[in-house]
């Protein structure tokens, strides 16, 4: 080529041939030199719009290491070596990635980590490490370490502490019935603590009700802002007689509407077990040897729960309030009937966890002699009265207490003091009524008849 360019053109030969030859040894120096670059930037070839970086080289997979959050879009970029890359993970459920990429890169959205690494610490963030490894089309290898942690609001960080609840003597009860229980969590969100944000509690399940120990607010639903370091605290309150069982609370993020539920266990207080009633026992003694005790008492319970309710298995114990908040609990014991002795008689008082007292009421007569009761009897037995008069009879006996009354419409009778008086009324008008009237006298236990003979008519 080099002779032909710089030979002098033979006779007859054109100049222009001579030319066109020189352009075409131009143009192919030119293309020889191009390939000489790109051989010496690395060998290869290059197919329309890739660049350099991407194609040859050393494979690379970016980033190598950092951190990655469940349910956050995570993006991965392959750099070097040759397409098509093969991809596997280590934990293919948790940090899923595509077999094979034709390209720069991929994005994938981990899942939460059901088992996180051995070895935190309790305060760490749980996470689990998964390996990523690369393989591209010339048998290059890379890999990149990624941890991949529990995002917000999966359970990790609720937690009950217990506050009022009686603590046994081994494990630990997370509320209980009749107390209340500090429910906390951590605002964690992508690795970051957030504070005042809010947070929403639900009674999905179970007898409690919810409190924000900030504002007051308390019922089945309430919401709570996170403080300056993150923390949410709200307050779980149980009645009180509510059963073991199992209760589920759930805790909502507001502004994204991500909820997790939190399960735990209610603590029934044991039924059985003994108040302290003081006192135990009351016995009401008689004045007479034929009376039985009568009277009235205080009782007053200690060391249990209100409300107490209290209740007599005899009708002739009376026990008022049947129920009472007061602590200690007050009860008043009311006796009244002297016919009856008593023997023992039960007043039970519980609490309302299910615990007892026992009262045992007793009464019994006296010592003292009933008076000597003369016989009971009226004087005189017949009375005759005239128009608008009053007779008198005399009482004697019995219980001292006397009562009178007339079977006649025209007849009146009354007692006053150790007598009765009679009285035949006037004003009949033209009516005409019968001549004898029949009065009864009695003390309580016997009774007595008076016949009084009277006028049929009295003008």
């Amino acid at each position: 080529m080099k002779n032909s360019v710089s030979r002098v053109p033979k006779k007859g030969e054109s100049i222009v041939r001579i030319k066109a030859l020189s352009n075409s040894f131009l143009r192919l120096l030119g293309i020889a030199a191009a390939a000489f670059v790109l051989g010496s930037c690395g060998g290869g070839g290059s197919t329309s719009g890739t660049s350099v970086a991407q194609q040859g080289g050393i494979l690379v997979l970016l980033p190598s290491t950092g951190s990655a959050y469940a349910g956050v879009p995570f993006t991965m970029t392959m750099t070097g070596g040759r397409r098509p890359y093969t991809l596997s993970s280590s934990e293919p459920s948790l940090f899923p990635v595509p077999n094979v990429v034709d390209g720069n890169g991929f994005t994938t959205i981990p899942a939460n980590p059901g088992v996180i690494d051995s070895g935190l610490k309790p305060e760490d963030l749980p996470i689990r490490t998964v390996i990523v490894q690369i393989r591209d089309a010339s048998g290059q290898n890379a890999s990149a370490t990624l941890r991949v942690g529990i995002n917000f609001l999966t359970g990790y960080g609720i937690s009950l502490t217990p506050s009022t609840c009686p603590q046994p003597a081994t494990g630990v009860i997370q509320a209980c019935s009749g107390g209340s229980t500090i429910l906390t969590m951590r605002a964690e969100f992508q690795g970051n603590l957030y504070g005042d944000r809010a947070f929403r509690f639900d009674v999905m399940r179970g007898a409690f009700s919810l409190r924000n120990i900030t504002t007051g607010q308390s019922g089945s639903s309430v919401t709570v802002n996170s403080d300056h370091a993150g923390n949410v605290t709200a307050i779980v309150d149980v009645g009180s007689n509510v059963p073991t069982q199992l209760a589920i609370v759930r805790v909502t993020d507001v502004a994204t509407g991500t909820y997790a539920d939190e399960v735990f266990t209610i603590a029934g207080q044991t039924s059985g077990g003994t108040l302290t009633a003081i006192p135990t026992a009351l016995t009401f003694t008689g004045v007479l040897s034929t009376d039985c005790g009568t009277g009235i008492s205080d009782i007053l319970v200690f060391d249990g729960t209100p409300p107490y309710t209290s209740f007599s298995v005899n009708p002739n114990v009376q026990v008022t309030p049947t129920t009472t908040n007061a602590n200690p609990g007050r009860f008043t014991v009311l006796v009244n009937n002297r016919d009856v002795c008593l023997d023992n008689i039960p007043v039970v008082v519980t609490d309302s966890n299910g615990r007892r007292a026992t009262v045992s009421i007793t009464t019994k007569p006296g010592s003292g002699t009933p008076p000597v009761v003369s016989p009971f009897a009226v004087q005189p037995t017949t009375i005759t009265l005239t128009c608008g008069t009053t007779g008198t009879v005399s009482v004697a006996g019995g219980s001292g207490v006397y009562t009178a009354n007339s079977n006649h419409p025209r007849v009146l009778a009354f007692t006053f003091g150790n007598s009765v008086g009679i009285t035949r009324l006037n004003s009949d008008g033209p009516a005409v009524f019968p001549t004898t009237a029949l009065i009864s006298v009695t003390d309580g236990t016997s009774v007595a008849t008076v016949t009084a003979t009277v006028p049929a008519n009295c003008p």
